[in-house]
């Protein structure tokens, strides 16, 4: 019994570390953007200032894969591999390889939604880990995704469309890969705001808080 404790007190330990710095990592993004607009109110500049902390944060997110796979938190797996997939395409696969989109306004856009969903997020889960439950992070994480998550894949469609002309000179094949994730994008975010609403109103349909540790 004892060992089966200590077993889960680590692995509550780990989520929270894990959840912490994430949060970090994403808040430590969105200001960088907004000083950056701040400073210079040029969406062109944003990513020189943003672009490698948003690739390691990012990139961290395959984490959360492993998480599901190995029983650490009960997220749906077809859910988690799309939306952390489609993340690290958007930031390896589209601004890294064409810097030519890098000044697009979308990136912008996007960073901004990404950064405060997984702010919220990360926070959300964090507390709920260490046993406290906040609603405010609750309605929050259950009601903001209502517009972040339309933003957010607005602009990663418009970032990958801005860049099909430089994948058809870089390679045909990757060209019509982009096209084909085009295509699949509508129904991909429909599945993953059905998802949320299906998650709001299970955690705030009958105005209680109904926070638990994990999804």
């Amino acid at each position: 019994m004892s060992s089966h404790i200590s077993a889960d007190n680590i692995k509550t330990s780990y989520l929270i570390l894990y959840n912490v710095v994430s949060c970090a990592g994403w808040f430590y993004a969105l200001v960088l953007i907004l000083s950056e607009l701040i400073q210079n109110g040029d969406f062109a500049t944003v990513y020189d200032r943003v672009g490698w902390p948003l690739m390691i944060v990012q990139t961290g997110a395959i984490l959360e894969l492993v998480h599901v796979i190995f029983g650490f938190v009960r997220s749906p797996l077809l859910t988690t591999a799309f939306q952390v997939a489609s993340r690290l395409f958007l930031v390896w696969g589209v601004v890294d390889i064409f810097p030519e989109v890098q000044p697009h306004w979308a990136f912008t856009t996007m960073t901004i939604a990404w950064s405060i969903t997984e702010i919220i997020r990360y926070s959300y889960y964090a507390f709920n880990l260490a046993g406290f439950h906040i609603h405010a992070l609750l309605w929050c994480r259950y009601t903001f995704f209502f517009i972040l998550y339309p933003l957010g894949a607005g602009s990663e469609s418009i970032l990958v469309y801005k860049s099909l002309p430089y994948s058809g000179q870089l390679n045909v094949i990757y060209y019509w890969i982009q096209v084909v994730i085009l295509i699949i994008y509508p129904p991909g975010f429909y599945m993953l705001y059905t998802h949320m609403i299906g998650q709001r109103k299970r955690y705030l349909g009958k105005g209680k808080d109904k926070a638990q540790k994990v999804e």
